[in-house]
């Protein structure tokens, strides 16, 4: 500095002396005196001149060591870093001039070290973090930079570093900076403080807001615009929105909760409720507090809201369980690892009479009666082991010392490292279903009315009688039994009475075979006995009549004593049949047969038997496909009246032909017990019913028509509740009028049951219908039912009439039954008439009708009606 000084000294002098010889020049033509006087002055002037400059140099040079002083002081003593380059002549490299003890420190390099050395070679991070560019750009353009949080690493530092670089008028180049690592690092720790409250906050669903009370302005957190599900760069915080999110039931509850927390100073939670545009709901919590000034002003409002939806259903599925655990019906024990209980719920308590005090950490054990299999508690334990869960029943006691059964449910709980914590087991009193299970167990396999076995159990324990008997060469005996009558006696006493008679009839054949042997209800008034363990056959002939006479004893029940038989099929293994369905069958074949036979008896099955039962499968069959294809016709047989002309009869009895697609015609004696029996006989009585009406009405339209049609009635049918309604629908529709229909019913059907038929027959009666006893003297011939049936007319049966000229008895029959008719008022139909000696011995002796072969075949409507016309046209 001192040198720059002095320089500058030696410049004014050289300056001034040039300056004075270039001045005398231009006065050396001036006056001599003037010029010396002038010339004295001048440089008197000029010796002042520079005496004051040199004065002032001396001050400015004494300023500028004061200035470079306080410069070198500042620069020494600044807390920011300074380096000093100095561009190279070929402007790659830059050379340190100086630097400040601030560089020292923050750089960690000495100035002596520094200064003189190349840059990049004393500081070889500059080029990696981009400084070096920044001394490089600065020395071309001279425009200064600012460098904000630049990173510079070498191998000894790891800085932070702000820096300035500015070009001198000289060239050099001034980088000035500071090391911002500490306030770096406390950055990076206040974001990776505040990163991990938001991740907290979102972990926790809690978000926190404020509210400056003094100006209204709010800020909430990036949860709190979470949790309300709002968009913080289309939605500001305000009340507003937040509102608008709240449940609506619950906006007004918020409102006065936090009027009431500044009023009252103090801080509010409020749980509530929000809802969203899809419905949804969400449970969350707020939690607020107000800073209040000094005067009581209240200043700002802070606080949370968390989202405890979770935690919300939770609870609320906790208080359901417990709920459910309460008021269960199931009674529930929990106990814990140790098998020791910890709780019950009150249906436990109603069940074992038990309450928690008396069992609180006492073994399930104190409830058992012991009556439970130990085979039972091992398989409990095994499968709790291994399963983790059993159920099944268990016998119990109770505290008022009364033994249960219960079905229980127990599981195992195990914490999250498969360790047992609990058991919990649920049961329920199953004394009365079980009763009821075993109850209906005992229906399934038993008849409910007379407890005997079911047909379902009867093929089960026969199918293992056989097994047994085919093991030990035995016989087994299969009884297929069919009460007589009885259906006559239900419909007439009702089915109470009948019901009383089947169980007697249980308790008979109970009596009359072995505990070994079974007994079976098949259905109705069908029972089955299978006799196991027989020597021979004739055993189970034996006791089929032991049975048989049990069977006809009289029968008291009520004030009623009724009378009953039954009819016995018997077939035996193994000559009979091996399998029980064949036994079955064939038994049944046999009792058919018997009943055939006049009821009250027993038959053994045969051979001859089974292909009589194939051949009235057959016709039943064939029966069935008779009505499906319409193969009935009517044939019509002429009655005239005795004292007439015969050429016109008075009535027509239509009788039933079936148009065989394969025999032809076929008469009623080959079908009709079948169509009886099977009980087609409803369907098909009721088509000859309405065909006779039927053509009865196109007679009556043509003019040739009879008074009368007769039409045979079978027991089947009148014991149809449906009879009496049927036969008035069809007088009506085709308009006959009364007497116009005959129904014939035999003696036999009416007195199955008299009253019913009484009953039934005056309804009858009362449409119009004319009613005939058919075939009368062959079946009971009792007078009785001849004053108590509302009847009409009586038939004197074909067998009477055959012989009635050769043959005394018949005759005395004939000539009996037509005076007792007549003392009666009832009309008398001969039927069978052949021979004119026939009609003059029956018109003798009164016969009203005469009707057979001699007056004409059953024959076609069609034919009849073309006779009846052209008689007519002849007698016109």
């Amino acid at each position: 500095m001192k040198c720059c000084f002095s320089g500058l000294r030696l410049g004014l002098g050289f300056l001034g002396a040039a300056q004075l010889a270039q001045a005398g020049l231009a006065w050396l033509y001036l006056d001599d005196r003037l010029v010396a006087t002038i010339l004295t002055v001048f440089a008197a002037l000029s010796l002042v001149a520079a005496y004051r400059l040199y004065r002032r140099f001396q001050q400015n040079a004494s300023l500028a060591a004061a200035q470079e002083s306080r410069y070198q002081a500042i620069f020494r003593n600044m807390t920011d870093a300074i380096l000093l380059y100095q561009p190279t002549a070929d402007g790659e490299e830059f050379t340190i001039v100086d630097m400040n003890p601030a560089a020292e420190r923050i750089t960690q390099v000495s100035r002596e070290m520094a200064v003189g050395g190349l840059s990049r070679q004393i500081f070889p991070g500059l080029e990696s973090s981009g400084m070096f560019g920044v001394l490089r750009r600065v020395a071309a353009s001279g425009q200064s930079e600012a460098t904000k949080q630049c990173a510079y690493r070498d191998q000894r530092l790891d800085l932070w570093l702000e820096r300035d670089v500015v070009r001198l008028p000289d060239g050099a180049v001034l980088s000035v900076f500071q090391d911002i690592s500490a306030k770096k690092k406390a950055e990076g720790e206040l974001f990776e403080s505040l990163d991990n409250l938001r991740e907290a906050q979102r972990i926790a669903r809690i978000g926190n807001w404020v509210r400056d009370l003094r100006d209204d302005r709010r800020q909430w957190s990036k949860e709190m615009f979470r949790i309300l599900e709002l968009d913080p760069k289309r939605q500001a915080a305000s009340d507003s929105a937040y509102i608008a999110a709240v449940h609506p039931d619950d906006r007004e509850m918020i409102r006065a909760s936090y009027e009431e927390s500044l009023r009252l100073h103090r801080h509010s939670d409020i749980p509530h409720r929000l809802l969203f545009a899809d419905g949804r709901v969400k449970y969350v919590y707020s939690h607020g507090e107000t800073v209040f000034a000094d005067d009581g002003a209240p200043l700002v409002s802070r606080g949370t809201l968390q989202d405890i939806t979770e935690r919300h259903l939770a609870v609320e599925a906790l208080k359901l369980h417990r709920r459910i655990f309460e008021h269960s019906g199931e009674a529930i024990m929990v106990t814990d690892h140790d098998n020791r209980i910890i709780d019950v719920n009150p249906a436990f308590v109603r069940q074992t009479g038990y309450p928690l005090s008396q069992v609180v950490g006492q073994s399930p054990s104190i409830l058992s009666s012991g009556q439970t299999p130990t085979a039972t508690y091992a398989e409990l334990w095994t499968a709790l082991h291994e399963k983790g869960y059993w159920q099944g029943e268990l016998w119990d006691r109770h505290r008022d010392d009364h033994t249960y059964v219960k079905w229980a449910s127990i599981s195992v709980i195990r914490d999250e490292h498969g360790a047992i914590t609990h058991y919990i087991a649920s049961f329920t009193d199953i004394t009365e279903r079980k009763a009821a299970e075993e109850r209906i167990e005992h229906l399934v396999h038993h008849d409910s009315l007379t407890g005997l076995f079911n047909r379902h159990n009867l093929e089960t324990r026969l199918a293992q009688s056989l097994l047994l008997a085919h093991r030990s060469s035995h016989r087994v005996a299969v009884l297929f039994i069919d009460l007589d009558r009885f259906k006559e006696i239900n419909d007439r006493f009702g089915h109470p009475v009948g019901d009383q008679l089947l169980i007697q009839v249980a308790q008979r054949l109970k009596n009359c075979v072995r505990e070994s042997d079974i007994i079976a209800r098949q259905g109705g008034d069908e029972f089955v006995v299978v006799l196991n363990r027989l020597q021979t056959p004739d055993d189970a002939s034996v006791i089929a009549a032991k049975i048989l006479n049990a069977l006809a004893q009289p029968y008291d029940i009520g004030e009623d004593r009724l009378h009953t038989s039954g009819s016995v099929g018997i077939a035996t293994f193994p000559d009979d049949g091996e399998d029980a369905g064949t036994l079955m069958k064939h038994a049944d074949v046999a009792m058919y047969y018997a009943k055939k036979q006049g009821r009250n008896n027993l038959q053994c099955f045969t051979s001859q038997l089974n292909a009589a039962a194939h051949e009235r499968l057959r016709v039943e069959h064939e029966l069935r496909r008779a009505i499906e294809h319409k193969q009935f016709e009517l044939y019509y047989q002429p009655q005239f009246a005795a004292d007439g002309d015969f050429c016109q009869p008075e009535a027509v009895e239509a009788l039933i032909r079936w148009r065989h697609p394969e025999r032809g015609l076929t008469l009623p004696d080959q079908f009709i017990s079948i169509a009886e029996e099977s009980g087609l006989i409803q369907l098909i009585g009721d088509w000859a019913l309405n065909e006779a009406c039927r053509q009865l009405a196109d007679w009556k339209r043509e003019g040739v028509a009879p008074q009368r049609v007769a039409v045979n009635i079978s027991a089947n049918q009148l014991r149809s509740a449906h009879l009496v309604e049927r036969i008035g629908d069809v007088l009506r529709h085709y308009r006959l009028g009364r007497h116009e229909l005959e129904l014939e019913i035999t003696e036999t059907v009416a007195m199955n049951d008299l009253g019913y038929a009484s009953e039934r027959l005056n309804a009858l009666r009362d449409l119009g219908a004319l009613i005939t006893i058919d075939d009368f003297g062959t079946g009971y011939s009792s007078l009785a039912y001849l004053k108590s049936l509302p009847i009409q007319t009586l038939k004197l049966d074909r067998i009477f009439v055959r012989d009635i000229e050769t043959d005394a008895n018949d005759a005395a029959i004939s000539i009996a039954t037509l005076a007792l008719a007549h003392s009666l008022g009832l009309r008398v139909v001969a039927e069978g008439v052949e021979s004119e000696s026939q009609s003059r011995f029956l018109r003798a002796h009164g016969c009203d009708l005469l009707q057979g072969y001699l007056y004409g075949h059953p024959e076609p409507a069609a034919t009849l009606t073309a006779r009846w016309r052209e008689a007519s046209s002849d007698g016109s």
